[in-house]
């Protein structure tokens, strides 16, 4: 029997879905999304740092090899002014030497180095920083970042910057306020992590090696059939930087 509830019962996702505006669930968008918008915004976190620090303060890099090849490098723009804390354990993890896994279960641990690109989903981007386990199941923040309370992870900073295409370094939390180790470089606009994890960062350089491995790299269920290790990391003096300065 008619209810006279036509327009309350949905019927006009269609047309709202054709015009960007919105749509049914799993048939489009719940909002629109202004992407140019967001960029401006991603600006405008980043110019912060202008103000408040040197640039080389700023840039962090890694040098990734795919299958024991010569490695390439990424220089990654760190958003310091606006998530210090954030930036501050990524800077921290880069510079840390050692092994990258705690085999005695004491508190030392090493950091990026060594470490390996654990997963690529396709068309979001690739996963990596576990220090922990190497393989995404594990991870735990640098000594510095915890707290006597929780030293293997610390909190949300704050959801300032939005993940609107490739090359946004974004923390892989597995919850709320338990950001660690692990992060991600987006290979393609992805609003399903906005709000869910806190991006800090940006790709200066180097997206290339990023999207070759995207692209270049056969995956089972994710996981890539060649290793691909991060063989050098850290915080640029300004002396570093191009791809053709990669260290040995």
């Amino acid at each position: 029997m008619a209810t006279g509830t036509r327009g309350a019962r949905g019927h006009g996702w269609l047309k709202k879905y054709r015009a960007g505006l919105g749509g049914r669930h799993l048939q489009g968008r719940w909002h629109f999304r202004d992407v140019d918008e967001l960029n401006a915004v991603n600006d405008d976190v980043f110019a912060m740092n202008s103000s408040t620090s040197k640039e080389d303060d700023n840039l962090a890099y890694l040098d990734i090899s795919v299958g024991g090849e010569e490695s390439r490098r990424v220089v990654i723009e760190l958003a310091s002014a606006a998530l210090p804390k954030t930036t501050e354990n990524f800077k921290l993890l880069c510079n840390e030497k050692g092994s990258a896994n705690n085999e005695d279960g004491g508190d030392t641990i090493g950091g990026y180095e060594s470490t390996m690109v654990y997963k690529i989903e396709k068309t979001v981007g690739l996963c990596m920083g576990d220090i922990v386990s190497n393989d995404g199941t594990g991870g735990r923040c640098h000594q510095k970042s915890g707290t006597y309370m929780n030293p293997y992870s610390f909190e949300d900073e704050g959801h300032l910057i939005s993940h609107t295409g490739p090359g946004i370094v974004s923390m892989m939390s597995p919850g709320v306020h338990r950001n660690d180790s692990r992060f991600l470089i987006t290979t393609t606009d992805a609003p399903q992590l906005d709000g869910r994890f806190v991006a800090f960062g940006r790709v200066r350089d180097g997206m290339d090696v990023i999207e070759d491995i995207n692209t270049g790299v056969f995956t089972k269920r994710g996981r890539p059939t060649v290793e691909i290790k991060i063989v050098g990391c850290g915080v640029l003096d300004g002396n570093e930087g191009s791809e053709e300065q990669v260290a040995a």
